[in-house]
């Protein structure tokens, strides 16, 4: 029996296999998730737009995980799934305690907020692919939840320079106290916490990696395993799209009159872009100047 992870060369482990086969659409989405979250750590709009986007795609996942468990049918799949899916790995509830915090759950609760329409065609992709072949709900048990790993940890880190764009909380066990970084971090970012430690939270990855290679290695017709890797393929693709229209859609409401949230922009890269900062400062000295020479230049006149 294995009691390791795959090595990286292991040809026939099914996660290098989807590496492999999803190298340059992984460069795609992590280049862009990172810019994303470069911007949402000074814009708590942005933010609370990809939790709201990745609760109901991890909630999609995850209600489709509980029924092929519960029941005895899916071709097996719930067995191989209870091999190495564990409940320290759900993300749905996680990211609802975010949004709660943040003040913004009764949007998604309410149906204030619905999925646009990349995200709707993810969803409704990822409801009928796990329908019509229940074995491919592996591919997103490996390409989101491995994924938070990297980039949970980095984005943890860098929240902690960029507090300025989350409410002013207090503290409920000290009324008047405010609450420290370390717990107002903590509370808005349950999304990327999969345990309490570092060193815990390497044995769950660890684990993890290593059951759902055991879960899949023999079990797993060759074309099954294909059919795994085209939908990592198609979950990448998906997961780039909607984090584009994302982007898209703040800068549509940005460069809108009727949107308060340009205020909000504007405000916020005051504070945290020291380049912007710059450029404001510079650009009204310049005007400032010119608006001088004019009245100058008319007192001249007269």
């Amino acid at each position: 029996m294995m009691s390791t992870i795959p090595s990286p060369t292991d040809t026939d482990a099914l996660a290098n296999r989807i590496n492999f086969h999803t190298r340059d659409l992984h460069n795609e989405v992590d280049k862009a998730f990172s810019v994303k979250f470069m911007m949402a750590l000074r814009h708590s709009f942005i933010y609370t737009d990809i939790l709201k986007t990745f609760y109901t795609v991890f909630g999609t996942v995850e209600q489709r995980i509980d029924e092929l468990i519960a029941s005895e049918g899916g071709d097996g799949v719930g067995a191989i799934l209870g091999e190495f899916y564990v409940p320290e790995f759900r993300r749905a509830d996680k990211i609802k305690r975010d949004l709660v915090f943040l003040g913004e759950w009764d949007t998604v609760e309410s149906g204030q907020w619905t999925p646009p329409p990349q995200l709707a065609g993810f969803l409704q992709y990822l409801r009928s692919e796990m329908d019509r072949d229940p074995i491919t709900v592996l591919a997103p048990c490996h390409v989101l939840y491995l994924a938070l790993f990297a980039g949970g940890r980095v984005f943890k880190s860098s929240l902690f320079k960029n507090l300025g764009f989350l409410p002013n909380f207090r503290d409920k066990n000290g009324p008047g106290e405010e609450m420290s970084d370390h717990t107002l971090v903590s509370n808005a970012t349950n999304f990327f916490q999969f345990a309490e430690t570092i060193e815990d939270e390497n044995k769950l990855r660890w684990t993890y990696k290593r059951n759902y290679e055991l879960a899949t290695r023999d079990t797993l017709t060759e074309d099954q395993k294909l059919a795994v890797i085209a939908a990592s393929r198609d979950v990448f693709r998906h997961t780039f799209a909607v984090i584009e229209e994302i982007c898209q859609q703040n800068h549509d409401e940005l460069m809108s009159f009727r949107s308060f949230k340009i205020v909000t922009y504007f405000l916020e890269e005051w504070k945290f872009n020291k380049n912007f900062k710059r450029g404001v400062l510079w650009g009204v000295a310049f005007l400032a100047q010119f608006l001088f020479v004019v009245l100058y230049c008319c007192f001249l006149r007269r």
